[in-house]
């Protein structure tokens, strides 16, 4: 699991779909296709509450996401997909990628 550690490789290998050319790419949802079953939640390794971002129709911004995909391969609605990163500045305004909007 951890071999890429031990190996000469800098870095470890980038999810695909998490990098679109250089855009940085964030679980996002579809409000209004989630019926609240709650299994993207489940599904998650790090605890995320999927379901609440869901529900909302905004992206996972928790910093704990890790980018592995589950929550979407495993929502039977197909309420999550990958999106264009949102993401906040110091001064509290919002700046998203225009070039990964669909």
């Amino acid at each position: 699991m951890l071999d890429w550690l031990f190996k000469k490789s800098p870095k470890p290998p980038a999810a695909p779909e998490r990098l679109a050319g250089s855009a940085l790419r964030q679980v996002a949802a579809d409000a209004s296709r989630c019926v609240q079953c709650g299994i993207c939640g489940f599904s998650c390794p790090v605890g995320i509450e999927v379901r609440e971002y869901a529900r909302r129709g905004q992206n996972v911004t928790d910093p704990r996401c890790i980018a592995c995909s589950a929550c979407i391969d495993n929502c039977p609605r197909g309420t999550l997909r990958w999106g264009p990163a949102i993401l906040v500045r110091d001064d509290g305004m919002l700046v998203v990628d225009p070039d990964g909007l669909e």
